[in-house]
């Protein structure tokens, strides 16, 4: 499901329904800041159905991705009587059509694909009174067109694919629905015992969350039946979107535990300008994302700057003389301007805010850089910090 997402002034889309990780990843995106508007596209095989709403809460981002989930899962029947409640109820909210979802039961839909099968359909069942006591006879010289135009019209009901809905026996559920809870830790690892190098068994394979305990680990072991060194990875989900591997190799497992034990340790702020600093230093590995960690007091970051022209815009505010009238900057757009000043201070936006460069601070004037030959050595020694960054996780 395509959702066209529109919030302070820009749009982009997402593909939902996302793990719990990527859902988290997308609200500190948006910086967690509430409402904002979101339309799913192509949603059903007909385009007009209204389906533009507001999210106003993290938990209505959760209704969202849950819906979205639930909807994936639904077959064509469902999929018919989704299409005519959210039809009949346009201004629905997503925790409403989050509810309808759990309630299609008490709607029916009738198997019929064009407007004679649904022109059979009424006569038989009588539902226009012109049809009682009529004989059957009388059903092959009926205007079909017509006939079916006027049982929707009085029955308020809907064609859909192979299916005629009418939404008018729906009943929400009488209790709130609870939603799931986020997954805890940084990475996930689905393991299954290597049994002799055959084809891992997915039936008897378990999730393993990280950081966890050696006596955690313990237990997960005895459960499977054999030690870690043993273990495949059938799948693998990260809370840092620049390290997402597919599959860890078991040699990894233990270096992945230690740096998610030094990821616990940070505050959410923290972690969110460690994904911000990673998506502009490309940072891709275990052992170079270990080594960022103690240096992220060396970086400033502005999450509030939603783009580059934001950020140019505030570092106008900061440095011009007091009293100036910065209004004559509030319609221009200085993207270009914001960009060239983190460019200068080997900085750049990112997805989570602006980032300066190393030792440098985002809104002081500029000032010069480290000195190339400490920019030679850093990049000298870019195989060496690695080494080091996987011993650290071991330690």
């Amino acid at each position: 499901m395509t959702v066209n997402i529109r919030h302070r002034g820009r749009r982009w889309s997402e593909d939902f329904p996302k793990n719990s990780y990527e859902l988290l990843d997308l609200a500190d995106k948006l910086r967690n800041d509430y409402p904002f508007s979101v339309k799913i596209e192509n949603m059903f095989e007909l385009d007009y159905v209204y389906n533009e709403f507001q999210i106003s809460s993290l938990d209505d981002l959760v209704r969202l991705n849950l819906f979205a989930e639930r909807f994936s899962e639904m077959y064509e029947e469902d999929e018919a009587i989704m299409f005519a409640l959210m039809t009949k109820y346009p201004k629905a909210e997503i925790s409403e059509l989050l509810d309808m979802t759990y309630e299609l039961s008490s709607v029916t839909a009738y198997p019929c694909c064009n407007d004679e099968e649904l022109t059979e359909l009424a006569f038989n069942n009588e539902w226009l009174t012109e049809f009682e006591d009529c004989p059957y006879e009388v059903l092959e010289y009926l205007d079909t067109d017509k006939v079916a135009a006027e049982v929707r019209r009085q029955r308020e009901g809907y064609m859909y694919g192979s299916f005629y809905v009418e939404p008018d026996g729906y009943i929400s559920p009488e209790k709130e629905i609870e939603l799931p809870k986020p997954e805890t830790g940084f990475f996930r690892l689905l393991l299954a015992a290597d049994r002799e190098n055959r084809v891992p068994d997915r039936s008897s394979s378990e999730w393993l969350t990280l950081p966890c305990s050696k006596a955690d680990l313990e237990v997960f072991e005895k459960r499977l039946g054999c030690s870690m060194n043993k273990m495949l990875c059938i799948t693998a989900r990260s809370a840092l979107p620049m390290l997402h591997p597919v599959t860890v190799q078991r040699s990894e497992i233990p270096v992945l535990n230690g740096l998610a034990q030094k990821l616990s340790e940070l505050s959410r702020d923290e972690v969110v300008k460690l994904k911000a600093l990673m998506e502009l230093e490309d940072v891709k590995s275990i052992g170079q994302t270990a080594q960022l960690i103690p240096r992220l007091s060396e970086y400033e970051f502005d999450p509030l700057s939603m783009d580059a022209s934001i950020f140019g815009k505030a570092y106008l505010f900061n440095n011009l003389p007091i009293g100036f009238d910065t209004e004559i900057f509030a319609s221009v757009d200085m993207e270009e301007f914001g960009r060239s000043i983190l460019g200068a201070k080997g900085g750049g936006m990112t997805s989570y805010g602006a980032v300066s460069g190393r030792g440098q601070s985002l809104f002081t004037p500029i000032s010069k850089g480290p000195d190339e030959d400490e920019t030679e050595e850093i990049e000298d020694d870019e195989s060496e910090d690695e080494e080091e960054g996987l011993e650290a996780c071991l330690t």
